[in-house]
């Protein structure tokens, strides 16, 4: 897999007149590997299989989609408020909440998926405590927060990877699961710092489950249940909140779960208080903030993925177990060809989800543009789609070689 000089320097230069027309890296990353017919896409936020195409969208929430569709048709405002306390069941069940602490949660289903769900949980934590004068995230970790952040006329701030977010007025927002440009996941020793804080605090905290349940998806391979893999998750990263009574907004994304990156359904936002009393009593607030961004009118494929949850939750879930599944076969593939290289860490069980973020040397743009490999470089850093690996053993360690070899 070599290229010429000539040819490295080339996408280099695209690269620079993309920026200097303020494309961001992700989008500077698409268009040059488009742009190379032998450009195999390591920059790409979706799951893809093994022969380099997207794994297909929910079938099920397709079907239930069409039919939502054909029933739209009358001209009058529809919702899903029927469905209300059932959805929240059916969430609550596929995370793995234990059903005594039902009476302690109450559900929105902001628009916008994951992206939604983030945004509303900010906006109820600064409805749940006064003071909030700044928003805290994990070094590296999503792009979009400085602008939710913005939106909710807040500061920004970053703290250290696997550390506390302190301070008067400060709102911590965690990953609940895997960092979602990372994959870091929090250690153990880490959630319980952070529910020391925020439980000195006395402030409500946002939980951030871009990715639930793939720390735990090794185990599909090893026979253990769906339901245990996300029944493991919830005990790892959220229930020592809840123990701890730390109240809480969890968004949940239903993107990278079900493989809905095209459809784009509802987020669902669980918001925790240890008094039942007072989680019932917020209820008109939270419709409130609801109504304030426009997601009690609900787009078609929102109300349709209720319904599927609803009545075909199962189905739903074999297909989370899918997407589980193609991201542990590519770590797997991963952890065997990385060992004994700068990058072996990151395929340990302390990293999941899709991407990886190593630093990148100086010299590795030019020579991974060079054999047609497309991450995202930003800031000295690259990131790679786990399931961007091809099928092929050969290609797969030719390619993981020069990740390997300029990347640490």
């Amino acid at each position: 897999m070599t290229d010429t000089k000539d040819f490295a320097d080339h996408v280099l230069a695209e690269a620079q007149k993309l920026r200097d027309n303020g494309l961001d890296a992700n989008q500077i990353a698409g268009i040059l590997c488009k742009k190379d017919p032998g450009g195999k896409n390591y920059g790409i936020g979706i799951i893809l299989d093994s022969n380099g195409n997207p794994l297909p969208t929910s079938p099920t929430l397709l079907e239930y989609l069409q039919k939502e569709i054909q029933e739209s048709g009358s001209g009058v405002y529809v919702n899903s408020d029927a469905l209300k306390a059932d959805m929240l069941d059916a969430v609550l069940e596929w995370q793995g909440v234990p059903k005594a602490l039902k009476p302690h949660f109450q559900l929105l289903l902001p628009s916008d998926a994951g992206t939604g769900a983030v945004q509303t949980g900010i906006q109820v934590a600064l409805t749940l405590h006064d003071g909030f004068r700044s928003l805290a995230v994990e070094e590296l970790g999503w792009p979009a927060y400085k602008a939710l952040a913005a939106a909710a006329r807040l500061r920004f701030q970053e703290f250290a990877s696997d550390g506390t977010a302190e301070g008067d007025g400060v709102l911590p927002l965690y990953q609940a699961g895997p960092l979602n440009t990372t994959g870091k996941v929090p250690s153990p020793e880490s959630v319980q710092n952070r529910v020391r804080v925020a439980r000195a605090s006395g402030a409500p905290v946002v939980l951030d489950r871009a990715y639930p349940g793939f720390e735990f998806a090794r185990r599909l391979a090893d026979g253990t249940p769906h339901a245990q893999v996300m029944q493991e998750s919830f005990r790892a990263q959220v229930l020592p909140f809840v123990e701890a009574e730390v109240p809480f907004c969890m968004a949940i994304s239903p993107t990278k779960a079900f493989v809905t990156f095209s459809l784009r359904p509802c987020g669902m936002l669980l918001v925790f208080l240890p008094d039942p009393g007072k989680a019932k009593e917020l209820g008109p607030k939270l419709s409130g903030v609801l109504r304030a961004r426009g997601s009690s009118f609900e787009h078609p494929v929102s109300r349709a993925f209720v319904k599927a949850m609803v009545r075909d939750r199962s189905r739903l879930e074999a297909e989370h177990a899918r997407a589980l599944r193609r991201c542990a076969e590519a770590e797997k593939m991963w952890h065997s060809m990385a060992k004994g290289t700068p990058i072996e860490a990151l395929f340990s069980d302390s990293y999941a989800g899709l991407f990886r973020n190593p630093r990148a040397k100086p010299e590795a743009p030019r020579t991974i543009y060079g054999a047609h490999l497309y991450p995202v470089f930003t800031e000295g850093r690259c990131r790679l789609n786990v399931t961007g690996l091809p099928a092929d053993a050969a290609e797969a360690r030719s390619q993981v070689s020069f990740f390997a070899q300029y990347c640490c």
